[in-house]
């Protein structure tokens, strides 16, 4: 009886400190955090390689190359501000003009806004 009271007693913390790291690391990597659109207006470099989610609807597409990806202007819908972002093929996207999205973005070098991922709002 006491060796299984013992077994319970050392698993107990342990399945909760392993719960714990598992729900601590699936928040890592998500942005959630707005993009700071003026921020990035003023100086883009000094967001490249963050994460951010940009509320926005397709006002344009401005290039498409087969394979590579599209070039769309999008407005973001808290600020009256045009950005162009860019959007991989491989999100398989079918945008529309005036089309309203959740993107997850990313900054990259050169002020390039990156599409990591997409949702229809």
């Amino acid at each position: 009886m006491l060796p299984r009271l013992l077994r319970c007693a050392f698993r107990l913390p342990l399945i909760a400190a392993l719960g714990l790291s598992f729900w601590l690391a699936a928040g890592c990597g998500r942005s959630g955090e707005p993009f700071p659109v003026r921020s990035f207006m003023a100086a883009p470099d000094n967001l490249q390689g963050n994460r951010y989610q940009l509320e926005a609807e397709i006002d344009a597409q401005l290039n498409w190359r087969e394979g590579v990806g599209r070039l769309v202007a999008v407005r973001a819908l808290r600020e009256d501000v045009r950005l162009p972002v860019f959007i991989a093929d491989s999100l398989k996207a079918n945008l529309l003009v005036a089309q309203r999205y959740r993107f997850e973005i990313s900054v990259r070098k050169g002020g390039l806004l990156y599409v990591e991922s997409l949702r229809k709002l």
